[in-house]
């Protein structure tokens, strides 16, 4: 029945009508249904910011063995922030935010989509590609195989010519192609990586040396527009309290948020900053993680293989991080 469905569902295009696969309609519709529950009262409330993580990890799990390319969770992120910047223009009372707050907003947000949309595009530059086969098999062939599958015999900083402190080239053993040190197949993109630090399913791409720098960057820009969306819609629909100054400006946190749920609208604002927070909580971890992970000199794939070895000091990390070296 859900294929019959999913192959029924069709929009009007030029040239003929266009399949929408479930995985594409999946995200707007749950995204906006959860919100619209969440702001009827305070249970509902709480029920959607429960269900919601536990959601988001079960798709994950089930897409991750039905559908690894899926863009379940790029859709599910960009409808997210579109929402998120449409809330904030059309229902919080504006009124109350200063302009220089509002363009702060939106040119953070831009930003973000800017950065990220530019590292998925760059992922790419990131595949070992060339016919420096091993045994002359393609790596696409191999794409429901472990991850784990790169023959490393030497660790240090060199990516070039693919050759090991013993003189040997190095394979992998799934797509029996030469690659350069520190390189690692990804399942999910049936291809050797650069530097792969992870397969983001946000991104639905791989993050390796190509875009690691603009994924990083496009995480802190969304860091910082999910925290001031929070806290300008909070302190519009809450009472606010002032806490200091910057510059003239003064910082104000919500001081007291009992009467949202009498109003549609108010309430609307009020759960769409508490998704931003729930957000901009799980993106802290992950620059965290990142931050940890780059000064000690190693990739999340390193790590998670139990390569801890770090390589030269913090600041010599650093710049080779910020060199794309």
């Amino acid at each position: 029945m859900l294929l019959t469905f999913q192959d029924r569902l069709r929009i009007p295009w030029r040239g003929g009508a266009k399949q929408i696969t479930l995985d594409n309609v999946l995200p707007i519709v749950l995204l906006i249904s959860l919100q619209l529950l969440a702001a009827i009262n305070f249970y509902c409330s709480l029920f959607v910011f429960i269900l919601l993580p536990l959601l988001l990890m079960y798709m994950k799990r089930l897409l991750g063995k039905l559908v690894p390319k899926s863009k379940f969770f790029i859709l599910w992120f960009f409808w997210s922030g579109i929402y998120l910047l449409a809330l904030f223009e059309l229902m919080v009372p504006l009124l109350e935010i200063l302009p220089q707050e509002n363009i702060a907003f939106v040119v953070f947000m831009s930003m973000s989509f800017i950065c990220l949309y530019k590292a998925k595009r760059r992922a790419v530059l990131s595949y070992v590609i060339g016919n420096g086969d091993a045994n002359g098999v393609d790596c696409s062939k191999n794409g429901n195989d472990s991850q784990t599958a790169v023959l490393i015999s030497d660790r240090d900083d060199s990516d070039d010519g693919g050759v090991g402190s013993d003189g040997n080239r190095l394979a992998c053993q799934l797509c029996r192609k030469y690659v350069p040190p520190r390189a690692y197949h990804c399942k999910v993109c049936s291809s050797c990586v650069v530097k792969q630090d992870h397969h983001n399913v946000w991104l639905n791409c791989c993050i390796g040396k190509s875009n690691h720098r603009l994924y990083l960057l496009g995480c802190i820009f969304t860091l910082l527009a999910l925290l001031l969306f929070a806290n300008l819609a909070l302190t519009a629909v809450c009472h606010p309290t002032p806490i200091f100054s910057v510059y003239g400006v003064i910082v104000m946190m919500p001081d007291d948020c009992t009467d949202i749920f009498f109003q549609y609208d108010i309430a609307l604002c009020f759960t769409g900053s508490i998704y931003a927070l729930l957000m901009a909580l799980f993106i802290a971890i992950t620059i965290l993680k990142q931050l940890c992970f780059i000064s000690c000199g190693v990739t999340y794939t390193e790590w998670r293989r139990g390569e801890h070895v770090n390589r030269r000091n913090c600041f010599c990390n650093w710049k080779t991080f910020c060199l794309g070296q």
